[in-house]
């Protein structure tokens, strides 16, 4: 009888040892570039080289950045998160608390996510229109907005001037 129970035991040991292996290696060996629900996102955020960090409220642009992003192809390991300075980004912010970030770096756009194995992961990927879309954000100029407070910043902050209270003095060399 003994022996039937520590055989019992051996062997459940031995399941739950094989099972916790096969999960860990299911954790690793997960596809790099994982789809994502329209369900899933909590919010998303944009910036380009003229632009601050923007909120995108458009359902229209949401569902088609999702639907882009889902679509990329020639998915390739980036192993050292090696590239360059993005002058242009996506941030899909998931409700997970986990984020994707796509920015504009190289030929095609890199991808880096928080959500998919046991750490960061970053690879390259290419979608026409997603990478139309980051070239758009990065070469677009500023806003009307933020030019008139760049200069008016530039104005106000000009040492010659700083003593001054007459406004002529602000404005006749800008």
């Amino acid at each position: 009888m003994k022996k039937l129970i520590i055989l019992s035991i051996t062997f459940l040991a031995i399941l739950i040892m094989a099972a916790g292996v096969y999960l860990y290696f299911q954790a690793i060996y997960k596809p790099l570039h994982q789809s994502v629900s329209i369900d899933d996102v909590a919010d998303i955020q944009v910036y380009g080289a003229g632009t601050k960090m923007t909120a995108v409220n458009d359902r229209v642009l949401t569902e088609n950045l999702i639907k882009w992003f889902n679509s990329a192809t020639d998915i390739r390991p980036n192993k050292n998160f090696a590239g360059t300075t993005a002058e242009s980004g996506i941030i899909i912010n998931l409700k997970s608390g986990r984020g994707i970030l796509i920015l504009r770096s190289g030929k095609d756009f890199e991808i880096q996510r928080s959500n998919t194995r046991l750490k960061n992961i970053s690879y390259w990927a290419n979608q026409q229109e997603l990478k139309e879309y980051l070239d758009k954000l990065a070469t677009a100029e500023k806003s009307l907005d933020d030019s008139i407070d760049d200069k008016l910043d530039a104005v106000v902050q000009d040492p010659k001037h700083a003593a001054s209270s007459n406004p002529y003095d602000y404005t006749k060399e800008n």
